[in-house]
């Protein structure tokens, strides 16, 4: 009689998308090219099909007025593949929030911190009055913390990747993201991505839209697809009641 044996497969361990060190090594994120491909790739330089804008949005003194607008700054401009590299690598990743962190720079002596960072094509304002807003929408996102930093990292990193490649099902509606930190505020802290585009009015784009947005969220580096842990896409008009 044959002797039964045990099963044993072992599980595929897919590297998550992030650029925190602590959670995604160099290595997990492909081989390093070699010198030969180095060089070539210091040769080129292809262009996005857009210019795009980084923005932040700082958090004013307790006693200030500041209205949005004037707490909204305009940081950079990038148009080229190695111009949004050289920003994204110096842009913390969402994950170190979770550790008590928060996006912040030094101005002379003083401390400002960052509550938003935003990525808009360039020549449109993350406000929702700009003309190219106002007829529009956002898709937005409520992500607890006890997803964890690995997963909020690659949903970010999945949804503005595919945007500036304008990868996305129906890209060129889509005006810009923005990642807040709401970690702080009382009873349901929480990091918000939000994506925003210019019209609501035909339906079938806006579900085409959505469903591309929501299937690269899902999207690993090898190409499979895994559940949804953060919740429901929630849709918010710009328009006026």
């Amino acid at each position: 009689m044959a002797e039964a044996s045990d099963d044993v497969r072992e599980t595929k361990v897919v590297p998550v998308l992030s650029f925190n060190a602590d959670i995604t090594s160099a290595s997990d994120l492909g081989p390093e090219p070699s010198a030969e491909e180095i060089e070539r790739m210091r040769k080129k330089n292809p262009k996005l099909d857009c210019t795009w804008t980084l923005w932040e949005q700082i958090v004013p003194p307790k006693d200030s007025k500041a209205a949005y607008a004037d707490a909204t700054r305009e940081v950079l401009n990038f148009d080229s593949v190695r111009q949004f590299w050289a920003c994204w690598n110096k842009i913390p990743q969402p994950s170190e929030l979770l550790n008590g962190r928060r996006f912040m720079r030094v101005e002379g002596n003083e401390k400002i911190i960052i509550d938003s960072i935003m990525i808009f094509r360039k020549g449109i304002r993350p406000e929702w009055e700009a003309p190219q807003n106002a007829n529009g929408a956002h898709f937005q996102l409520q992500i607890k913390p006890d997803c964890g930093g690995p997963t909020i990292d690659e949903v970010w990193n999945n949804i503005v990747l595919g945007m500036v490649s304008g990868a996305l099902v129906n890209c060129d509606m889509i005006n810009g993201v923005r990642l807040v930190d709401k970690l702080a505020q009382k009873g349901k802290p929480s990091i918000r991505i939000e994506i925003w585009f210019n019209d609501d009015s035909n339906n079938d784009k806006v579900y085409d839209l959505r469903g591309g947005f929501e299937k690269a969220m899902r999207t690993r580096l090898d190409g499979s697809t895994k559940t949804a842990t953060w919740g429901y896409t929630e849709l918010k008009t710009h328009r006026k009641q």
